[in-house]
């Protein structure tokens, strides 16, 4: 029976604080698995070194899944099935390291071995005894975990300013909202928007000189979009002076409107009253200027 030389430690078994050697023979197969160091602080890196012997017909294999019970294999280095004067070599070389200060063995180092005649078996080496210090030292044992509270109320000192906080919030997500709101609204052409203010105020029963007032607001709002005259700030006489200035507006169309403006501009500052005929002649006079003039861009 072969026996592997150990050059960490000579005796079976044998334990210090440094390290831990295991030999056994199975089998035909010599095993010896070394730990180093046995007692480390918690988190440190230790080696866990797996040798083995076997003749040529068998075959060894050593599966650990990545962890050791509380411990994790962070690095590991395989040289297998080395032809030797005795057979074949095998070495595992596992880097370990553990958080649980509370570790005192680390076991699960077992070997499973078949040969060419069907024959299969398994070797298990005993647990390794470790000592595993805390960072905290000898205080560990002497500190104590403080009770779970119970749980608390967000708002504990004032209702009043929970209730501003979210009315606060509230108002600003609504602004937000709000604002989005306007800006994907889809803006119609003057023309469009025109016709659709003139259909509102058909529907609406009002007097005559709100009614002439909002008819004239209409028909200059659309010359604002669709020609670019400041028809709003200025009066009917300032107006039609700056219309007879623009190009896009033809003759007959400054005269149909200088006619609309001052029947508008009588109702609203010399109190005449108009027939219910005349409103609705008013309207199509607006309508039929607005008509002939959505053609004509700037």
């Amino acid at each position: 029976m072969h026996v592997l030389p150990s050059i960490l430690i000579a005796a079976v078994c044998c334990t210090n604080s440094f390290a831990e050697a295991i030999r056994t023979s199975q089998d035909g197969i010599d095993v010896e698995v070394t730990l180093f160091p046995t007692t480390f602080t918690v988190g440190d890196p230790i080696e866990l070194t797996v040798k083995a012997v076997t003749n040529a017909q068998t075959v060894l294999s050593f599966d650990y899944d990545g962890a050791f019970d509380s411990f994790t294999v962070i690095e590991s280095h395989d040289l297998l099935d080395i032809p030797s004067d005795e057979g074949r070599d095998w070495t595992w070389s596992l880097t370990l390291d553990t958080f649980d200060a509370k570790a005192e063995m680390l076991g699960g180092v077992e070997l499973k071995w078949s040969n060419e005649l069907g024959r299969t078996g398994n070797i298990t080496i005993a647990p390794f005894p470790i000592t595993v210090t805390s960072i905290a030292g000898d205080a560990l044992a002497e500190m104590e975990l403080r009770a779970i509270k119970s749980s608390v109320p967000l708002y504990t000192k004032s209702w009043l300013l929970a209730f501003i906080l979210s009315t606060l919030v509230l108002g600003i997500l609504c602004w937000i909202l709000m604002t989005l709101l306007r800006r994907n609204k889809p803006t119609l052409c003057p023309y469009d928007q025109a016709m659709l203010d003139i259909k509102s105020l058909k529907e609406q029963t009002l007097d005559v000189q709100p009614f002439y007032t909002m008819l004239s607001d209409i028909v200059r709002q659309y010359l604002v979009g669709q020609f670019k005259i400041s028809a709003t700030g200025q009066t009917t006489r300032e107006f039609l002076n700056a219309a007879k200035q623009n190009p896009h507006l033809e003759h007959s169309d400054r005269a149909s409107l200088g006619s609309f403006l001052v029947a508008a501009d009588l109702v609203k500052f010399a109190q005449y009253n108009p027939s219910s005929t005349a409103a609705k002649d008013a309207i199509h006079l607006a309508e039929v200027f607005i008509t002939n003039t959505q053609e004509v861009a700037v």
